[in-house]
């Protein structure tokens, strides 16, 4: 008699998005993982596994083609407090980098991507903005890919960013 499938640890709830954001799926098989796509394509339940960037059991990573438009991954724990580049919030949120960069970090692959660095994830709401800074030459809309891992599952998103007060940011919140 088969098994039954352990229930997840990380019971998501009262999921929101943004008007017109669909929600779709984060897997797409293709056999092998491709980087900077902020998609699981091996379908493990790993977003971009072994191209660089750190996962963890969060883990929410964006990616965008156009190499000249300044987009911000903003990911906000049940505190309120803001993901920061390298240093880890109260609740063990990092932030890899912030890309594009003049320093060249990014190499025309614009990724950014935030993951539990340690501990168990604190309960309570998480907020996940993606918004754009700047275009800098880029035709809009820009379209940016959002994943986001929360313990076995993966959720994904493709949101188009303009300037505006009502087109510049998209968000996806959910409660642990």
């Amino acid at each position: 008699m088969p098994t039954r499938r352990p229930q997840d640890a990380l019971d998501v709830r009262d999921v929101t998005v943004s008007e017109g954001v669909g929600m779709e799926t984060a897997c797409t098989p293709t056999g092998v993982e491709i980087c900077f796509d902020a998609r699981d394509n091996n379908c493990n339940g790993i977003i971009d596994e072994g191209c660089g960037l750190h996962t963890g059991i969060l883990q929410f990573t964006i990616a965008w083609e156009a190499p000249e438009a300044d987009v911000d991954l903003n990911v906000y724990d049940p505190s309120g407090e803001l993901s920061r580049i390298g240093e880890p919030t109260s609740s063990g949120l990092v932030k890899d980098r912030d890309c594009p960069r003049v320093s060249g970090e990014c190499q025309g692959q614009n990724v950014e991507n935030v993951f539990l660095a340690e501990g168990e994830p604190a309960r309570g709401r998480y907020r996940v903005v993606v918004r754009l800074d700047k275009l800098n030459g880029a035709t809009a809309p820009v379209a940016v890919r959002l994943s986001a891992r929360v313990g076995q599952r993966a959720f994904a998103m493709l949101v188009e960013l303009s300037p505006g007060a009502s087109t510049e940011e998209k968000t996806f919140e959910f409660t642990l």
